[in-house]
């Protein structure tokens, strides 16, 4: 991806030189040379991001499928059906991590709180994209800066609902596999979140500073990707919990 004549300038006033090499022979990219790698060093992240995502999709289902002993949520062990009888006793019965017996199928996760969860993250996501595009237009700090600390915001409100949700789960950890499963994808989310956090809180530092002025827009643009990333995948994981409970 090309960019501006400006970059261009303002990468060789950073290195003191405008060839390939300074004084000693150590080498140096060009900017263009070092955007370039930067652009695919963040598309390599993001696609080691999706093998361990579509790992994630896969256990889930995999898990489901098989429902191994009824404990994807219990709903056909014996207790769940009904009260066992004198001679059922011990037949299809289920129990916890901790060997306590499960006397009921294991509610589903209200999808509200994943619902608001996910749609958060895709809004911090869409003003980090906003941005970018008024930076390539030259704004200055002045749009810059107001765009980056909403999409701190909806990060920081986004690690808030998910952690809530944590709370408000009508499950525990231990309580089969579907509730388990579940955890886990609420733990990725919040590791990307936190990541996402450190991204967008360095995008809003650099926009109150005007760094993103006179169509400086490769960081956004870099941080871009990674953000609709996450929103993607954390939409996508929201959806199968809801659908595929």
């Amino acid at each position: 991806m090309s960019i501006t004549d400006q970059q261009m300038h303002d990468s060789h006033d950073d290195h003191g030189h405008h060839g390939h090499y300074e004084e000693g022979g150590n080498h140096h990219d060009t900017a263009q040379e070092k955007h370039r790698k930067e652009h695919m060093a963040t598309w390599l992240f993001i696609f080691g991001d999706v093998v361990f995502f579509l790992l994630e999709l896969f256990f889930w289902f995999y898990l489901r499928a098989n429902n191994t002993a009824g404990m994807w949520r219990a709903a056909n062990c014996t207790p769940a059906n009904g009260k066992l009888g004198p001679t059922d006793e011990g037949l299809n019965t289920c129990t916890d991590g901790l060997f306590n017996p499960i006397t009921h199928a294991i509610p589903k996760a209200n999808p509200v709180y994943t619902i608001i969860v996910f749609a958060l993250i895709a809004i911090a996501a869409a003003f980090v994209w906003f941005a970018e595009v008024q930076s390539r237009k030259g704004a200055t700090k002045k749009t810059t800066h107001p765009l980056t600390a909403l999409a701190l915001f909806f990060v920081l409100a986004a690690i808030a609902a998910q952690f809530y949700q944590f709370q408000v789960l009508p499950f525990t950890t231990i309580q089969g596999t579907y509730a388990s499963t579940f955890e886990f994808y609420m733990g990725s989310n919040v590791a990307h979140f936190l990541l996402a956090l450190v991204i967008v809180t360095g995008l809003w530092s650099r926009s109150r500073l005007g760094k993103f002025d006179n169509g400086k827009w490769y960081q956004l643009h870099l941080s871009r990707l990674f953000l609709v990333w996450v929103a993607a995948s954390c939409v996508i994981l929201g959806l199968v919990t809801i659908f595929f409970a």
